[in-house]
């Protein structure tokens, strides 16, 4: 564990400690909160995906597939995402990812875990979409990872981050056009396996473009991924 990551943890437990003690501030309007980094009226207020896409997530006015996908179908046979990527998710997820803000993780995986406790048909396991390991020095944790790890144990799958590493330092894709970001992802990823389990959910925090789980997919399913759902925290809604 790096050093990045043990201060990491232990910020994230002295937090713990420290908002059973006091109530903390709600990030996005400053009132107390007891338990979750938002409060009970702002978690109301975030902006639900709703009926999408069952391909790509993208907004529907009915759950079904989109004419983009009808037309070419994408690798992941299902995509799920909780929120649209507007202004209150957006300063939510910079803040748990560049700000330390891990409590995040406990709230997005918990409300994720909601929507698929039910389900009858999950996957084998959950696979994190890996930083490479410059970034991951530098940020000092893989925001996926943290999603995924408490999202398995609270739906009792597996969580698999060997199976998947990220072998080339990409540009972020917040920062290039939509045709730049599929250059940029082109063989970023390698599977370190021989196989992996048939039925696999990829884990990461934002859809934008989609071409970074579609690399992800593109790869696991050479190494016997059948089928392939890629879960978010969120859904971004313009095209780039």
């Amino acid at each position: 564990m790096t050093v990045m990551a043990v201060f990491s943890t232990l910020t994230h437990r002295t937090l713990e400690l420290y908002r059973k003690l006091f109530p903390i501030p709600c990030l996005l309007c400053g009132l107390p909160s007891q338990e979750d980094p938002l409060c009970q009226a702002c978690a109301a207020e975030l902006p639900l995906l709703g009926s999408a896409c069952h391909r790509c997530a993208m907004p529907l006015e009915s759950a079904q597939i989109c004419g983009s996908c009808l037309k070419q179908p994408p690798i992941s046979d299902h995509s799920f995402s909780l929120y649209r990527y507007e202004a209150a998710i957006k300063r939510c997820i910079t803040s748990f990812k560049f700000h330390q803000q891990l409590q995040f993780a406990d709230f997005f995986a918990s409300r994720m875990q909601q929507q698929f406790a039910l389900r009858d048909d999950l996957p084998d396991c959950l696979i994190p979409i890996p930083l490479h390991p410059l970034r991951l020095r530098q940020r000092g944790f893989n925001q996926a990872h943290e999603i995924a790890r408490r999202l398995a144990q609270a739906l009792n799958l597996q969580c698999q981050t060997g199976l998947l590493n990220r072998v080339r330092y990409t540009r972020s894709q917040s920062q290039l056009s939509f045709k730049q970001r599929r250059q940029n992802m082109r063989r970023a990823f390698v599977c370190c396996a021989e196989s992996v389990p048939a039925h696999i959910a990829i884990i990461d925090d934002v859809m934008t473009s989609g071409h970074t789980t579609a690399e992800a997919a593109k790869v696991l399913q050479l190494h016997g991924a059948e089928t392939i759902e890629v879960w978010t925290i969120a859904r971004a809604i313009s095209h780039y």
